[in-house]
């Protein structure tokens, strides 16, 4: 929900951050870029308005929600599943019921600093890189010497066979 904009639409507020901090470097500690990341800057973040008013606090506070939705949408989830037997099961840990089985489980969430403000370039390049490759890619589908590259390629089914 936070990344409303995504970086092309985040890019322009980023370099209007910039070029106000620049006039005003004093203003980075107050501004919270480099934290500290507390409730006050977590409430700033609850402002989902869309709508830009040409302000420096509009700008600093889609950069912010690009930043955590960035920090979410990169996090890695670890779910750990260990089979035990009724007797087995303790009460004290979460069980699972599986249509024979029983499974006690853990929930692990992972890389959850927050995305360097100083990273927003480097994705807005990659982002670009990433579309460039695509449209050259698809327009060298619709290249009769090309497209029969591209047919013999596109079946990538993955097979699992039972060991």
């Amino acid at each position: 929900m936070l990344d409303m904009l995504d970086i092309e639409g985040l890019y322009p507020l980023y370099n209007r951050v910039e070029q106000y901090l620049e006039e005003f470097p004093e203003e980075r500690s107050t501004s919270q870029i480099d934290g500290p990341y507390n409730e006050a800057f977590y409430e700033k973040l609850l402002d989902l308005s869309t709508e830009d008013d040409g302000t420096e606090a509009f700008a600093f506070t889609k950069v912010q929600q690009y930043r955590v939705a960035m920090t979410a949408k990169d996090c890695s989830i670890m779910i750990s599943l260990s089979p035990c037997l009724q007797d087995e099961c303790s009460a004290q840990r979460p069980v699972v019921l599986a249509s024979r089985s029983r499974f006690t489980f853990s929930v692990s969430v992972l890389d959850l600093d927050l995305k360097p403000y100083e990273s927003i370039p480097h994705q807005y390049k990659l982002d670009g890189k990433i579309v460039n490759y695509y449209l050259k890619n698809v327009q060298a589908k619709d290249d009769p010497v090309m497209s029969n590259l591209f047919k013999e390629n596109e079946d990538c089914t993955l097979v699992l066979h039972k060991v």
